[in-house]
């Protein structure tokens, strides 16, 4: 027990005592008779132990829940009546050991919505306990709605699983017990029990999850997804993602070329709805990168996209299928609740894939960085995450080394590197204001190398040039004609990344006042784009 604590009983105690003695000498003044003995103070022997906790645990949990004392009373009725001493503080360690609130916590209502959920889901009505105590719909409600923007957000983080709870929190949930109420005669005109029902903010991530999880199993229960020997999933091969036209047509978007951009993105739909038919493993986290870049292209954009997908799931698989109850969830979410529940989708979708299964490091890797990029994940997670992944692929390459062959080995390298490049990336790169420049290094140090993080490395660097203040408008025109360089050697002449570079850079030139060049490149970016179209509508027959 510190200083600080015995003072305090010491006083507490001497107190006590010499309350008693005046009141034993005012007897004694009065009436001539001895005291009874028990009416006699008992001596004091000391702070509360462990062993008195336990004894007078009942009527502490009595009187500070039942009765509703306050801490102060039930300190001083302990002390008068009980002749039990414990200090304010003592009381609170004890409290959150025992898990004795008055108030619910974030972590306690979390486990009684995943309970009640799972017993709702099969028809079974609930009645609810907290460390014994009755937890009514009433009072969830109330929570529910009076809690506080910092506690909805802790309370959403434990219902994904990104939060984890600790030793204390993991001890007070296994008193939460969600049984069927006892059969009860009612007054006849009783009112029915209001059924529990969470704000849209609470209920529909819980729900969210619970369809992605169906969903994945359904999918690799009925064999629609196939795995390797090794159970590593397998993506159906194709030319292109349908998912890089829509970073193009962010950029569009944001360099005035709004009718080049709606055409990009009614031919994005057109490929989004092949990958819908065939029910790829990408469908679902591609969906949630598109409405990231969606939402930071133009009020309205990722909306339309979650309209489509609704309608065309509806069409495609029914009303019942587990993406359309999705996409429905996702259309009655206001613009503000799109991106917290598209993070939330993919990252179950990513959790629950990998319990029956496993996705290859470099692709999680991507995904990690597309997710930090839309906002759907803090940094600190995307380095951790990435930190994990590069530390697997390290140890698998160390114990398989003997037996791999140069070419496997080979591969491994270059994925160990991408790792690597998105790990010092997210640690001494990333929203710094010169991460445009660093990007264009990257894509030209890249050239001939991996396709994977020039394609990367150029797009990143577009999305960033805005923000990127610390590069000039001159270093930025410098920057672009380099980088449209390598997109034309690397990607193509006429490639919609290519083209996107050539729209970035005639902006440039007009805000520096090189209005000729300026022209120019906009009648080549003209030209290109008319056969950026035509090959994506050939590709489409």
């Amino acid at each position: 027990m510190s200083e600080q604590d015995q003072a305090n009983l010491a006083n507490m105690t001497l107190s006590h005592r010499y309350k008693h003695s005046s009141q034993h000498s005012s007897s004694t003044m009065t009436t001539p008779q001895a005291t009874t003995p028990s009416s006699t103070p008992q001596r004091f022997n000391g702070p509360a132990r462990d062993g008195d906790w336990t004894n007078y645990r009942d009527t502490i949990t009595s009187l500070y829940l039942d009765q509703n004392k306050s801490l102060k009373e039930v300190m001083r009725i302990m002390r008068e009546e009980y002749y039990f001493y414990a200090t304010e503080k003592m009381y609170k360690i004890r409290f959150n050991k025992w898990g004795l609130h008055k108030k619910l916590r974030a972590h306690q209502v979390a486990e009684l919505l995943v309970q009640r959920g799972k017993r709702a889901a099969v028809g079974k009505p609930s009645v609810s306990f907290v460390g014994g105590r009755k937890i009514d719909a009433d009072r969830l409600n109330t929570y529910l709605r009076r809690v506080s923007p910092a506690r909805r957000k802790e309370l959403i983080a434990i219902l994904s699983g990104r939060a984890e709870m600790a030793s204390t929190q993991k001890r007070s949930i296994e008193d939460i017990i969600c049984r069927t109420p006892s059969p009860e005669p009612e007054p006849e005109m009783e009112m029915v029990p209001r059924r529990l029902e969470a704000p849209d903010s609470l209920r529909l991530p819980e729900e969210c999850m619970q369809i992605v999880q169906t969903y994945v199993g359904g999918a690799f229960d009925g064999a629609l997804w196939q795995r390797t020997p090794d159970k590593e999933l397998v993506f159906p091969p194709r030319g292109k993602t349908w998912l890089d036209p829509v970073s193009s047509a962010r950029q569009l978007f944001i360099n005035g070329f709004t009718e080049q951009g709606f055409r990009m993105i009614r031919i994005t739909f057109d490929g989004y709805r092949d990958v819908m038919l065939r029910q790829d493993p990408s469908l679902l986290v591609e969906t949630c990168l598109a409405l990231g870049a969606l939402r930071q292209s133009g009020p309205g954009l990722a909306e339309s996209l979650i309209n489509y997908s609704y309608n065309m799931s509806r069409i495609v698989f029914g009303p019942r299928h587990p993406l359309h109850l999705l996409f429905a969830r996702l259309k009655s979410a206001s613009p503000s609740e799109i991106a917290q529940f598209s993070g939330l989708i993919l990252e179950t979708f990513l959790k629950a894939v990998q319990v029956d299964s496993r996705l290859k490091p470099t692709y999680l890797a991507t995904v990690y960085r597309a997710m930090l990029n839309s906002e759907f994940l803090e940094p600190a997670a995307a380095q951790r995450y990435m930190q994990d992944l590069l530390a697997g692929l390290r140890e698998d390459t160390s114990l398989s080394s003997s037996a791999a062959d140069a070419a496997a080995q080979e591969s491994r390298k270059r994925d160990i590197d991408l790792l690597d490049h998105h790990l010092t990336w997210l640690f001494n790169v990333h929203n710094k204001p010169t991460e445009a420049k660093v990007a264009a290094d990257t894509l030209a140090a890249n050239r001939g190398r991996d396709p994977r993080l020039a394609r990367f490395s150029c797009y990143n660097m577009l999305r960033t040039l805005p923000t990127s203040y610390e590069v000039s408008d001159e270093e930025a025109v410098s920057i672009l004609y380099r980088s449209l360089a390598i997109s034309e050697a690397e990607f193509g002449h006429n490639d919609n990344a290519t083209v996107t570079v050539l729209a970035t850079l005639q902006k440039y030139l007009r805000r520096m006042g090189r209005v000729e060049e300026a022209a120019k490149v906009r009648k080549d970016f003209e030209t290109r784009w008319d056969e950026v179209v035509e090959g994506m509508s050939r590709l489409k027959a």
